[in-house]
């Protein structure tokens, strides 16, 4: 889904992958938000949890439609640092247990177990991966330079 605005604001998707705690896509619609990356974030679909899984613990998929009156470059940038962000919850709780939510998912902020974050615009997508890899970032760079205005 994209939508381009007469005013340069547009919307993409994000779709959150991983081991996604219920309170990741609100976590992350604040980072976007409290950044300045986007001036709304709304919640689309929510999975349900695998069997064996508490409901109020993970969830499966987790999408987020982002309006934004800024870049896509500050979207990514936001996304990457709240992945770094979960990155080092999961290798910081893993050594002191401080950062663990209690249940081995990782941060209390809602990061912990999310491995990437796709970046829906139309029918092009990205996968943003933090860190990356310099083929990563090469495809990052292209889907940025094609969504961007000229």
């Amino acid at each position: 889904m994209v939508e381009r605005k007469p005013d340069g604001r547009f919307a993409c998707e994000l779709v959150i992958n991983g081991d996604v705690r219920a309170d990741a896509p609100a976590a992350l619609g604040r980072k976007l938000f409290d950044e300045g990356a986007a001036a709304e974030v709304v919640p689309v679909y929510v999975g349900q949890p695998a069997p064996g899984r508490r409901a109020g613990d993970l969830v499966e998929v987790a999408t987020l439609v982002v309006t934004s009156a800024g870049t896509l470059v500050a979207v990514i940038d936001t996304i990457r640092g709240w992945l770094t962000g979960e990155r080092n919850s999961r290798s910081g709780s893993a050594t002191s247990g401080s950062a663990s939510s209690g249940n081995g998912t990782g941060a209390a902020d809602g990061t912990g177990g999310v491995t990437s974050i796709t970046v829906i615009m139309g029918d092009d997508r990205v996968e943003i991966i933090q860190p990356s890899t310099a083929a990563e970032e090469r495809l990052v760079e292209a889907f940025v330079r094609r969504h961007s205005p000229s």
